[in-house]
Formats: structure tokens, C-alpha cells, sequence
């Protein structure tokens, strides 16, 4: 037992009786980085916008120095609560922190301006100046919290956040030199916990986690200086703290790892001379699922290092993008993909039927017609919201019924909130 052992943690070629010779996976101690500290300056500070003419801004209050103000319960909402409508008896109504929102952004003067709204599409209110770009907001899984990546603070691109109902930001990296990632990236360039009390992204080929309660920066991967990290998501189990990534190099070096942000160690999972272009964990955090090559998925797993085919070329070209349902009650995976070649972007699919093996192409059912750019899950899983021809629509995700147009104004990269 000790021998096995100890051939597992080198990540040797074992015979195991019953199953042949295999390799087991291992994780790799990362090196810490040498970069300097990333923080320019001390962050913490709320960012106020511009007074919204649809509502009225309010001053975030502060903790006192080195705390933020974000995990702190004890803050008032900044936004009027609305009024309860006259019936019979009195009756609760919702505060903002309450109801389900979908933020998204639109082009204004040639830039993208951060909005939310109600999931039926009312009460959209603009959170970012015009004249100032905002990329990617995320809900966090707890839905009290967006980020994204602004350079709404002289022009620099960093990363902010905000509590629901709020119009006050607090700017949590400091860089001079940040980016919003690969143009071709459909998804954020940064993932939440599980917990929502800290945030990984990607800065100078390493992920960083934060803090937000400390806003203490840490390195938990460094890679090659000549990789490119395409896409990171952590795992949404509370019990699992791995947070999955793909590295590239050039056109013919792709490769999907782990890294584990307690301990600070990394997993190769695959690596491929075709290109690895997003990825998802089940709900459950066992699986991470990845496109391969635009026509191919496969799901693998920190327990052993031998994919599972999940799709093969069941559509004639898969788009950059695959989600998993948030939905505990199961894993339905979404993904974008072509029915014929020929068709302008993608459609809403999911996978109707999962590959036997590596020979049969398993089958998707599509949901929408063409022309879609972008699609996310409601929190139940219920639903879909996707982007059509600049369009948001809204489905039911089983079948793609019940379809809704709940917005019609250029809507790019949109998110949808908890309660």
C-alpha cells in the first residue's frame, strides 16, 4: 500500500489489477511568482458614478482601512425601495437585493455601458457612465454581487464590484497594464467562489485569487510567460476548490489544468494540438467539461486522467462557448453549435444524447434558430436567456418554448442573478 502510494504521488505508470497499465494524475507545487506586488495603490475606496438620472446614487459607507466594505451586511441600500402596490392587506414587496436581475452591456458612443433589469425586462436602470467602457458583468453564485472589468477609473482597466440594488463601486485590483483577455472569449476573464467572497482572474499569464473581505491578492498558478490563459471558472461545489483553466501557446499547444487555490498546486488534465476553446464544471464539481477542435466535447475529472467523450461531431461546428445547468437536480449541458455549416453563428442547443464511446457523436437538440451569440442559464436552471440578432430572449430550457424578447437594444454578455 505504501508503494502505491508513493507511485501516485510521482504520477507513475502503475499495473492495476483488473484494468491495466495507467497513468495517474498528480498535481505539480507551484512555484510562487516573481512578479512585483500587483497592487499599485491601495484599493478599497468606493468608485461613485455620475449622478443616474433613473435613480439616485447614494454614498457607499466604508469600513475602516483594510476591510471592505463589500461582505458587510450592516450597509444600506443606496436605491429607493419600491412601493407595495394597494390591495386588501398589506403586502411585502421586494427590496432589490430580493428579486432576480439580469445585467448586461450595451454599445453607447462606440462603447460597452453596464445596465441591469428585471428578468422580464423592466426596470433597466444604466450603472456605468457613457463614455467609459465595461466588459463582462458576473453575478456572484449567492447573487448579492456583480463584477466586471472597467476602466472607468482613469482609463485603466481593472476589476470592480458592486452589491445588487446599489449604484456605488468598489475597484478591487489596481493595474496599470490589465486586459480584457482574448477578444475571441465569450466568458469572463475572471471566476467567483462558491462561497462569493472571493474572485480568481487572470493578470500577466498567472491567476490571482482575492480577497474581497482583505483585498489581498495572491498568486495560485503561474504558467510559462509565452502561455495565454484562455479561460478559468472554479468550481461551484462549496466542498471543491479547484479552479479549472486552459493554457495556450501559439496554434498547435492547448492544454487544461486545475489548480487548487489552498494548496497552491496544479493538475494537467488533457493537453491537445487542436485547439481547446471553454469550459464548464457540472454542477457538482466531479466533471469539467471542454471543446475540442470545434466539433468535439469531453468531460475530465481530478480522479483520472482519461477523457470521457461526451459530443462527437454531432454538429458540423461547435461555437466557443458550453455551460452547464446550476440547476443540483442534474448536469444539462448548453453549448452553442451549427446545424449546417453554412448557418450565420449558432444556435441554443443542449446535449440531447451523450456519446457511447469515442465512435458514436452522441446528439444535441437545438432550441433556437440561428444568428445566437451568447446564452446563460437562469438560476434554477428553468430557463435560458440568449442574445439573437442583439436581441435578449428568454426560453424554457428544456424544450425551447415559451420564448420571450425581453429586450431589443444591442444586449452583449448577459447575467442573471439569484435572489
Amino acid at each position: 500500500m505504501l508503494l502505491l502510494l508513493l507511485l501516485i504521488s510521482t504520477g507513475c505508470d502503475v499495473n492495476i489489477p483488473g484494468c491495466g497499465k495507467r497513468s495517474l494524475p498528480f498535481f505539480k507545487k507551484i512555484v510562487p511568482p516573481s512578479l512585483p506586488n500587483p497592487i499599485a495603490s491601495t484599493p478599497g475606496a468606493p468608485v461613485t458614478t455620475a449622478t443616474n438620472p433613473l435613480t439616485a446614487v447614494a454614498p457607499i459607507a466604508t469600513k475602516p482601512a483594510g476591510k471592505s466594505p463589500l461582505l458587510d451586511s450592516s450597509i444600506e441600500m443606496s436605491v429607493t425601495k419600491a412601493k407595495p402596490t394597494a390591495t386588501a392587506s398589506a403586502t411585502p414587496t421586494a427590496t432589490p437585493q430580493e428579486v432576480e436581475k439580469i445585467a448586461f452591456t450595451t454599445i453607447e458612443k462606440d462603447k460597452p455601458t453596464l445596465w441591469t433589469m428585471n428578468t422580464d425586462g423592466t426596470n433597466r436602470v444604466r450603472l456605468t457612465k457613457v463614455g467609459t467602457s465595461s466588459w463582462f458583468p458576473l453575478w456572484s453564485p449567492n447573487g448579492k454581487l456583480l463584477a466586471f472589468l472597467s476602466d472607468m477609473n482613469d482609463g485603466k482597466i481593472n476589476l470592480f464590484v458592486m452589491k445588487k440594488g446599489e449604484l456605488t463601486f468598489q475597484q478591487i485590483t489596481s493595474y496599470e497594464d490589465m486586459s480584457v483577455g482574448n477578444s475571441t472569449n465569450l466568458k469572463p476573464p475572471f471566476s467567483w467562489s462558491p462561497k462569493s467572497d472571493e474572485i480568481v482572474y487572470c493578470y500577466r499569464n498567472q491567476i490571482w485569487k482575492m480577497n474581497l473581505d482583505t483585498l489581498t491578492p495572491e498568486s495560485i498558478s503561474t504558467q510559462d510567460p509565452s502561455y495565454v490563459i484562455s479561460a478559468i471558472e472554479w468550481a461551484p461545489h462549496r466542498d471543491t476548490k479547484y479552479v479549472a483553466f486552459l493554457v495556450k501557446k501559439g496554434d498547435r499547444f492547448f492544454s487544461l489544468k486545475l489548480a487548487n487555490p489552498r494548496l497552491k498546486d496544479e493538475l494537467k488534465l488533457d493537453e491537445s494540438s487542436v485547439p481547446l476553446s471553454d469550459i464548464s464544471w457540472t454542477s457538482e464539481a466531479r466533471d469539467v467539461a471542454y471543446i475540442s477542435d470545434s466539433s468535439k466535447i469531453f468531460t475530465a475529472s481530478a480522479e483520472t486522467s482519461l477523457p470521457k467523450t461526451i459530443i462527437n461531431a454531432a454538429s458540423p461546428q461547435l461555437g466557443p462557448m458550453l455551460c452547464y445547468s446550476p440547476a443540483e437536480s442534474g448536469s444539462v449541458l448548453m453549448v452553442l453549435a451549427k446545424k449546417a455549416i453554412d448557418e450565420p453563428l449558432y444556435r441554443v442547443a443542449i446535449v440531447d444524447k451523450t456519446a457511447k464511446d469515442a465512435q458514436d457523436p452522441g446528439s444535441l437538440k437545438y432550441l433556437t434558430e440561428p444568428s445566437v451569440v451568447f446564452a446563460t442559464w437562469s438560476p434554477d436552471g428553468s430557463k435560458i436567456a440568449y442574445v439573437q440578432n442583439g436581441e435578449l430572449w428568454v426560453m424554457d430550457s428544456n424544450n425551447g418554448a415559451n420564448k420571450l424578447r425581453i429586450a431589443a437594444i444591442g444586449v452583449q454578455s448577459p447575467s442573471w442573478s439569484k435572489k
